[in-house]
């Protein structure tokens, strides 16, 4: 082994490591790796920059603003026409699936999940059933229907980066469809009829909690010879307590929420804390003025506004504390509860570190703000109109951005072109801005995709991939064409379940180039194999974003993506690899 192929392969080995034990931000992960190979020579500054003007990373932006448009034009109306409320449960989750996957083989799943997940609790709500049922198979659906196209996901645009920039021709329309509707299809039907018996029938962390809110909230009213009243929040020793915090004060039917340290304090005011309950009487016994009211507002009113939210992959609060962030004055709202793979979190909430997939429950007053920021948090509870209804002004130029999406798709005209020209007319017509635009450029998510094409190439370059394919044909005594596609396949699927797709595609794509270079043949069915293998995110929360969106509200633990996941990973396994090697006479 050489020295070049040594330090290619304990990066990606470290990778791998940081991505799964989440040591720090997966975009630091990324970047870190590509530096230590430019730093040993592996790859070059330019060939690391190269991936800035590689037309499918650029695709992919241009096709997430895009989306952003179409999807902000979705509102309430549109579901509640869709999904009446005297379906069965059995037809919501079918014509769901269906729905959502169709979408997805156009859109990015992301904001489809992140759209649905409160209405799909609503409608569950509404018919006594619990989301549980419904919301994994929602996220599954909508990756199995990102198959059927090459943008349905942004790892089949990563890996015809990747084919690019090694000159070979990318993936096209037929490559997707045929085998992508067969897997969907296959799917969709197995979770129909299977899923409501895999599932567990989950009760909401919400209600939970609404059923429980005096242990986690107690009110407070400040007497009229409290010695505090006229003070500040400072002032009065209530603004860095220990294991308790102040949420919001009522005052005179007003709600002031994420109380501020200059907020006076006057007789009368009730004062809401949450936390440690016998710290929050500890402090009603220093003689500050702060008496329990006979009747409380807790109890007879269930609070002010409780919110849900999840911690969305690439958000920037993933390693932060809460204190650190300063949530309360960014967001206007006060967390006092958060869950972790299914669990409530215990210890003093201001000083967690948030992760990816973290449920929040928060209260919030009417000036909350993280209401419209999808990158920081995703609001998972229903709160009335999300999206106002569409005028037919807006309409047409949707429809119109729509046609040119699916005349790119199909090869119709260039799709780079068709989502540039499409961004233009939703630009002239109003129907996104430059906020929409600014906000949809992920800084983290750039710097994650331009990684994966530098390591793609160091694994190439370095002779990695080539080491790596000979130790498994010399493992499995040469191997024929299948069993290299079984084995490629089950490889691209362990890497899928532990990390980012898209870094396991990086990480796969010089591998299965390699294979298709000893056998002296055409690449395309190995780059649909990792295409396919990739998405293949069904065992665990960790490799999908929407996996992780639907974890918190659904109250899922890590087993629960298993008990489906699993034997959907083997019919939907059966079918790529059958259909591989038939089609493409392997």
């Amino acid at each position: 082994m050489s020295l070049p192929v040594f330090i290619t392969l304990f990066v990606v080995a470290g990778l791998i490591v940081s991505l799964v034990r989440n040591l720090i931000r997966p975009s630091m992960s990324f970047v870190m790796a590509v530096f230590v190979l430019v730093i040993f020579r592996v790859i070059s500054i330019e060939e690391l920059l190269s991936g800035l003007s590689n037309k499918q990373i650029i695709l992919i932006f241009l096709l997430i603003i895009l989306t952003a448009g179409l999807q902000r034009k979705i509102g309430k109306d549109f579901f509640f026409r869709v999904f009446r409320s005297d379906m069965s449960p059995f037809a919501f989750r079918l014509k769901m699936m269906v729905l959502v996957g169709s979408l997805s083989s156009l859109i990015n799943n992301t904001p489809i999940v992140a759209f649905m997940i409160p209405y799909v609790k609503e409608w569950a709500a509404r018919k006594k059933v619990p989301a549980s049922v419904f919301l994994i198979p929602l996220s599954f659906a909508t990756i199995l229907g990102g198959m059927i196209t090459v943008v349905g996901t942004s790892t089949n645009l990563v890996l015809n980066g990747l084919i690019e920039q090694a000159g070979y021709i990318p993936l096209g329309f037929r490559d997707f469809l045929f085998l992508g509707i067969l897997v969907s299809l296959a799917g969709i039907l197995f979770m129909a009829f299977f899923s409501h018996k895999l599932l567990p029938q989950n009760k909401e962390n919400k209600s939970y909690v609404i059923e429980h809110l005096n242990e986690y909230i107690v009110e407070t009213v400040v007497s009229n010879t409290a010695p505090i009243v006229g003070l500040t929040i400072e002032e009065a020793g209530l603004r860095h307590l220990k294991e308790i915090f102040l949420v919001e004060i009522q005052r005179d039917n007003r709600v002031i929420a994420a109380v501020g340290p200059n907020e006076l304090i006057r007789a009368g005011d009730s004062l809401f804390f949450a936390g440690n309950t016998q710290s929050i009487f500890t402090l009603i016994q220093q003689n500050k003025g702060l008496e329990l009211p006979e009747q409380s507002y807790v109890k007879n009113n269930a609070f002010f506004k409780l919110i849900e939210a999840v911690v969305p992959s690439g958000s920037p609060l993933i390693g932060s504390t809460l204190k650190e962030c300063d949530f309360r004055n960014k967001y206007r709202g006060s967390v006092i509860s958060i869950y972790r793979k299914g669990e409530k979190v215990v210890g003093n909430l201001g000083e967690i570190k948030i992760q990816a997939g973290d449920l929040l429950l928060m209260l919030a007053g009417k000036d909350w703000r993280a209401y419209n920021n999808g990158r920081d948090l995703v609001i998972v509870t229903f709160m009335g109109e999300i999206n106002a209804a569409e005028n037919k002004r807006t309409i047409l130029p949707i429809l119109a951005a729509l046609g040119l999406l699916l005349a790119g798709v199909a090869g119709l005209m260039d799709l780079f072109v068709a989502a540039s020209v499409g961004i233009v007319l939703l630009l002239a017509f109003k129907a996104i801005d430059g906020e929409v635009i600014k906000k949809s450029i992920d800084i983290d998510l750039l710097a994650i995709l331009i990684s994966s094409l530098a390591i793609g190439l160091a694994l190439t370059k370095s002779g990695a991939a080539n080491f790596l394919v000979d130790s498994m044909m010399l493992s499995f005594s040469g191997g024929s064409i299948p069993i290299m596609v079984v084995l490629l396949f089950a490889g691209t699927v362990l890497l899928t379940s532990l990390i980012t797709n898209a870094a396991a595609v990086s990480i796969m794509f010089p591998v299965a180039l390699n294979i298709s270079e000893q056998f002296s043949m055409q690449a395309t069915p190995f780059f649909v194999t990792i295409a396919f293998a990739a998405s293949a995110s069904f065992l665990t929360p960790i490799g999908y974003q929407t996996n992780l969106m639907v974890m918190g509200p659904g109250n899922y633990r890590f087993s629960d993506f298993f008990k489906l996941g699993f034997p959907l990973l083997i019919i939907y396994s059966a079918i790529c690899i059958f259909f591989i090697i038939k089609y493409y006479n392997i």
